[in-house]
């Protein structure tokens, strides 16, 4: 759904408000890994298979939102498309976006991250969701596109229905030194049986952004409750860069299980809380 346009000049206002999440902080539309869109040489993304979130016609372009499933508070993966009348890809076009959650009396931000060319006119967009939408609490998440030329900045606000995951996959922790973090597992919540590569993804909650985090490591334990016992030859997730983690869990048998989670530095733990991911497993 295309929510509104707005006609801005190059230097855009910034606003300020107060999130309530635990306690009180400054936050804005803004996070500290926004950059102006990179380029990439993998191959066109197919999104012909994938769910039409938004789009609308502007100025003889088309703009359209795609994502793989229905949206969730957790890590997820946008595709935005541009078109022109004709429908043929607008590769070249000056764009950005970025990421607000309107809460009626209040707005504040969360992490995204740049776009990425993908080719043929679409863009990735990797964001994170931090909470879901609330029922009669604003517009939710809007999801900005940012057109530029000529001078001026042409803004397409599309709203987004994201809804309150039924398996956590970000979940928020307090640390003794940077505050609050919110840490996205990106393991699928449903996996085979079997060793398996597992992916975070950290940011922290700092004044008016929520930039990635790094230094730290993950200390993963997968432990199956109803059995009372966990597995060997897992890895904790060390650092990739811009907040990626990567480690390794060996889900030895189908059932349900849980990864619990602590965030480690120098090899000590620094977050208040022990985060539990649940994952089902299933027969190869």
């Amino acid at each position: 759904m295309i929510l509104h346009r707005q006609y801005t000049t190059l230097s855009h206002t910034c606003w300020m408000v107060a999130l309530l999440l635990g306690a009180l902080y400054s936050c804005n539309s803004a996070t500290d890994t926004q950059q102006n869109p990179t380029d990439s040489a993998t191959r066109t993304v197919d999104i012909s298979q994938m769910i039409p979130l938004a789009d609308t016609t502007f100025s003889g372009q088309k703009i359209s939102l795609w994502a793989t499933d229905s949206l969730e508070n957790k890590f997820e993966t946008l595709y935005l498309k541009l078109e022109d009348e004709k429908g043929n890809p607008l590769p070249d076009v000056s764009v950005d976006y970025n990421l607000t959650m309107d809460m009626g009396m209040m707005n504040h931000g969360g992490p995204y991250y740049p776009l990425v060319s993908k080719g043929g006119g679409i863009y990735q967009a990797d964001v994170v969701f931090i909470m879901a939408n609330m029922k009669d609490m604003g517009k939710g998440w809007l999801f900005k596109t940012l057109l530029k030329g000529q001078g001026k900045v042409d803004t397409l606000t599309f709203m987004l229905p994201v809804r309150q995951a039924s398996i956590p996959r970000t979940l928020a922790t307090g640390t003794s030194e940077d505050t609050r973090v919110f840490v996205s597992c990106l393991l699928p919540s449903t996996i085979e049986v079997g060793v398996h590569p597992i992916e975070f993804v950290l940011h922290k909650m700092s004044q008016e952004t929520f930039p990635t985090l790094d230094g730290y490591s993950v200390e993963v334990d997968p432990i199956m409750p109803q059995m009372g016992h966990g597995s060997s030859g897992n890895k904790n997730a060390e650092g990739k860069g811009n907040g990626h983690y990567t480690g390794i869990v060996n889900l030895s048998m189908p059932g349900e299980w849980q990864v619990k989670v602590k965030l480690l530095k120098d090899g000590k733990p620094i977050s208040q809380d022990s985060l539990v991911y649940p994952i089902y497993v299933k027969e190869k």
